[in-house]
């Protein structure tokens, strides 16, 4: 289908290009805009002034010395970092987190809350609580913040801002973007997204060093479950998400462990944070690992006292620990062999320990086909507990610069 335009329509698509460029290759000079969106130097010019006076743009000194210049130099325009503020939120049955962060994702204020909760309405309500209590402390209104974007496990309904399934706990098409805004009394623009997803748009919006290096990566998350969705990160694209990648439940073992989704044998059945621990668990049960059981005491078996009992070399732990790394580097090969991306960002509280990111590497090369074709490159992340609150910044901060100001 063919889409119609108009003179709104092409000022707002005009005006959000003209954002986005400036947002994610900023300090820019007007000429630099209008030759890489083939726009009139006049149109650059006007959007931009507008936008200045309106305080989202600023103009910046253009101290670069690669060209000679007869004159004085043109200033350079970059996004006016404190101009807007953004709240994210992940929400999740075992935590919640919150972030009001600036344009470029630095973080003002924060808030945490581990009460685990399983019904749906209580998480709600207990994430709307929590988001009040931010403002308060940080002496903030609902009308400080230009937009909401909020992640949680499950498939989501980006467009309507509905969670259309979470299996773990049986919610299906739950309206999140309309249960906030009821909540929350908030008018603005609320996005909706999936914290794996949500992750992989902080890398794309906050992190220049990552995003300007590749057109394309893939962001790997191991945690209670297991995604990988693939990003676009071309500067023109309104919804970057390739695919939000559901590879927790790629069958790597036909007929092995049964997986939560009701199938056996899936990725996340052996290589998930839950799983881990589900097996380990059994070690305890069975007195078959004694250090872990020494390490754990009075406290539950959480992935800290699984590294720590690898660490020390016990047998039984090594073993789920290396089985785990080990489907993990097949199905990472196999979506790089398929997709071929250029940058593969994994993040997973394993690697902590060095030797499981060489693990991974290994078993990532051996099953690689790389023969005619450069390899991708290999970034491992450090797990931050408010990164999918970050993300969930990013993913607000994206939607406003498809929104057009007057």
């Amino acid at each position: 289908m063919i889409d119609g335009s108009n003179l709104s329509k092409a000022k707002t698509l005009n005006q959000s290009a003209i954002r986005k460029i400036i947002y994610h290759s900023g300090p820019v000079s007007r000429q630099y805009i209008a030759s890489q969106l083939s726009l009139t130097l006049p149109t650059i010019t006007t959007n931009v002034s507008r936008l200045i006076s309106l305080g989202l743009l600023k103009e910046v000194p253009n101290t670069s010395t690669s060209e000679p210049s007869i004159g004085r130099k043109a200033q350079l325009v970059d996004i006016e970092e404190n101009s807007r503020l953004f709240l994210g939120i992940e929400m999740r049955t075992i935590l919640r987190r919150a972030v009001i962060t600036t344009y470029r994702g630095h973080i003002l204020y924060q808030i945490s809350d581990d009460t685990p909760h399983t019904s749906y309405e209580d998480c709600i309500a207990s994430t709307c609580q929590l988001i009040q209590r931010l403002l308060l402390s940080s002496g903030l209104s609902k009308e400080d913040i230009s937009g909401i974007g909020i992640c949680l496990p499950g498939i989501v309904d980006t467009e309507n801002g509905i969670l259309s399934k979470y299996g773990r706990h049986n919610w299906t098409d739950k309206p999140v973007r309309e249960d906030f805004a009821k909540q929350l009394n908030y008018q603005g623009p609320i996005s909706v997204e999936n914290n794996s997803c949500a992750r992989a748009y902080g890398i794309y919006m906050f992190h220049k060093d990552i995003s300007q290096q590749t057109n394309r990566f893939a962001y790997f998350m191991i945690a209670s479950g297991i995604a990988c969705p693939i990003m676009n990160s071309g500067i023109q694209d309104t919804h970057p998400v390739l695919a939000s990648g559901e590879i927790g439940h790629m069958v790597m073992v036909p007929g092995g462990l049964p997986c939560h989704c009701g199938n056996r044998g899936c990725l996340e059945a052996y290589s998930s944070e839950d799983a881990m621990i589900a097996r380990c668990q059994e070690l305890l049960d069975t007195g078959n690992a004694p250090y872990l059981e020494k390490l754990c005491q009075n406290e539950p078996l959480s992935m800290k006292h699984i590294l720590a009992a690898q660490n020390y070399g016990e047998a039984s732990v090594c073993k789920i620990v290396d089985d785990a790394i080990f489907y993990l580097g097949i199905a990472i090969a196999n979506i790089e062999n398929f997709i071929r991306t250029q940058s593969f960002i994994v993040d997973c509280v394993l690697f902590y320990n060095p030797q499981n990111s060489q693990n991974l590497s290994e078993t990532i090369k051996q099953n690689l086909y790389t023969k005619t074709l450069p390899e991708a490159k290999f970034i491992f992340r450090v797990p931050d507990e408010f990164s999918g609150a970050i993300g969930a910044a990013a993913v607000a901060v994206n939607h406003d610069l498809q929104t057009f100001i007057e």
